[in-house]
């Protein structure tokens, strides 16, 4: 894990909404969010227009977008402090049973789910479902998605179980905890990207000591 540089927390809201803003779908809730299958200049359209939206908005405006139903992850990046960083998926964990992945494949690092979801995806493998099934095949055709040019496509991860601790009832602790980007990080595992930059944050009351 490398940190690179200190950046706003607006920067780190504005992905979060923004990914929000293209994966969702109409008509079937924040639970069937994926990516779908798009040429790379329809998907770019998309991005910008999202990024155009999104930039307009006002701070106290953009943290209602952030799970308005959900107040503990507005709650969670509020209070960390953020940084642009690197790391390896050896170093990463993703969420408990991120997209209905079966608990198993989402237990040990970032890597190890890679290497089980590119067996499983090889293999038409059932257990593969919803969002992982669509969206990881979808993010390996987009060379913006691998390339991590864009800055508001980054995951964000939180140091281990702090911010929204999506791993809090697993054993094995990574550097790590993806919250937001799980299939995208995935994806990036499975794609050989080493490192992954990725948004990382840091509770305040932790830096302070």
């Amino acid at each position: 894990m490398k940190l690179l540089k200190e950046i706003n927390s607006i920067e780190v809201k504005r992905a979060f909404v923004i990914a929000d803003h293209i994966t969702q779908r109409k008509n079937l809730g924040n639970n069937h969010k994926f990516l779908k299958d798009l040429p790379e200049k329809a998907f770019d359209k998309k991005l910008q227009s999202a990024k155009k939206a999104i930039f307009k908005l006002k701070p106290a405006s953009l943290d209602k977008l952030v799970t308005p139903k959900w107040p503990k992850r507005i709650k969670a990046y509020n209070e960390s402090r953020w940084f642009l960083a690197e790391a390896s998926p050896k170093e990463l964990g993703v969420w408990s049973k991120a997209g209905r992945l079966p608990l198993e494949w989402t237990r040990g690092s970032l890597l190890e789910t890679a290497k089980k979801v590119k067996e499983g995806l090889e293999k038409k493998s059932k257990l593969i479902k919803d969002r992982p099934r669509h969206s990881i095949p979808n993010i390996l055709k987009i060379k913006a998605h691998l390339d991590q040019k864009e800055k508001y496509l980054f995951p964000i991860v939180f140091k281990t179980d702090t911010g929204t601790r999506g791993r809090k009832r697993l054993k094995r602790k990574m550097k790590g905890d993806i919250d937001d980007g799980c299939m995208r990080s995935i994806a990036l595992a499975i794609s050989g990207r080493n490192p992954i930059t990725i948004y990382f944050g840091i509770p305040k009351k932790r830096l302070a000591k």
